[in-house]
């Protein structure tokens, strides 16, 4: 596939990333290609090379120049073939709805988008049967982690919600059961985490506060808030105060082996719509109080 075209940046992509303009309004294009594409200079915006990331304006010219082996592309590793029965299952869950947003409550065990270890995903089972609108993914939680999960239901209402994120003025709280009787009732953990990211390892600055609901000799029941946000943030974090998060296959002990599920929950999330701070907030799941009641917690 060849295309050689100039593109005008339309207002509903006004400070959409090129990367994601790119993969809705032309083609889904691999990241790798793009980036590739980019440094190559077979992509440019008003005529000058940018990143990837870089943040469309008003009046913006978009060139490209380029040829694409869609038969070969890297994405189809990443494709799940979604179910209708997955979509209905999927749709159970959901706790508000409107023409701006969406609210699930995600059940633990299935990704919020494909990978290569996670092919099935909710992201591509709701797009896949969703006939009336489409659903865009403005944040993450883990494939193991239950609870709360926000989508945006159009491109603009997207861009708004990742500027919330972007801006910290979205409030998240999990509920976690700790391996251990933790010492303070309260306070802030920080950290520099590391992790790799486009094959190289980088340090980044981790907050989290916390606060002790109930606890005994053997284990400890917190809430707690993401300052920062962090791949597997509050796992890494209470790890590291040798507190792991009961059921961590990635992030344990030796003693780490009382459950057979992750006892990580995304509880409550609120954010600005009109003006207004919207807030929700979903029990944990049964496996979850099952697991208190057994530790008498």
């Amino acid at each position: 596939m060849k295309i050689i075209e100039d593109f005008q940046v339309e207002d509903e992509f006004i400070n959409t990333r090129l990367d994601r303009w790119l993969k809705a309004k032309v083609y889904k294009f691999s990241q790798s290609f793009i980036e590739k594409s980019i440094r190559g200079g077979r992509i440019k915006v008003n005529n000058k090379k940018i990143k990837s990331s870089y943040r469309l304006q008003g009046q913006d010219t978009i060139s490209l120049n380029l040829f694409y082996d869609d038969s070969k592309k890297d994405s189809d590793k990443f494709s799940y073939n979604a179910t209708l029965e997955e979509f209905k299952n999927i749709k159970k869950n959901i706790i508000f709805e409107n023409h701006d947003y969406m609210v699930l409550n995600k059940p633990s065990s299935i990704a919020v988008q494909s990978g290569t270890k996670s092919p099935k995903n909710i992201i591509d089972i709701l797009n896949k049967f969703s006939t009336q609108k489409k659903y865009f993914l403005v944040h993450r939680i883990d494939k193991e982690t239950s609870g709360i999960l926000l989508f945006a239901c159009n491109r603009v209402f997207a861009q708004n919600l990742s500027d919330q994120f972007k801006n910290k003025t979205v409030n998240k709280q999990y509920l976690a059961i700790l391996h251990g009787s933790i010492a303070h009732n309260e306070g802030t953990l920080e950290h520099n985490l590391s992790m790799k990211e486009k094959g190289k390892i980088k340090s980044f600055k981790a907050e989290s506060d916390f606060f002790v609901i109930a606890k005994n000799k053997d284990f400890s029941y917190v809430q707690a808030s993401l300052i920062t946000g962090r791949k597997h943030q509050l796992r890494q974090q209470f790890l590291k105060i040798n507190h792991p998060i009961v059921g961590d296959e990635k992030y344990f002990l030796p003693s780490n082996t009382a459950a057979n599920h992750l006892m990580l929950h995304s509880y409550q999330l609120s954010f600005e719509y009109q003006n207004k701070i919207k807030k929700y907030q979903v029990d944990p799941p049964l496996e979850f109080k099952n697991f208190l009641k057994k530790i008498n917690l």
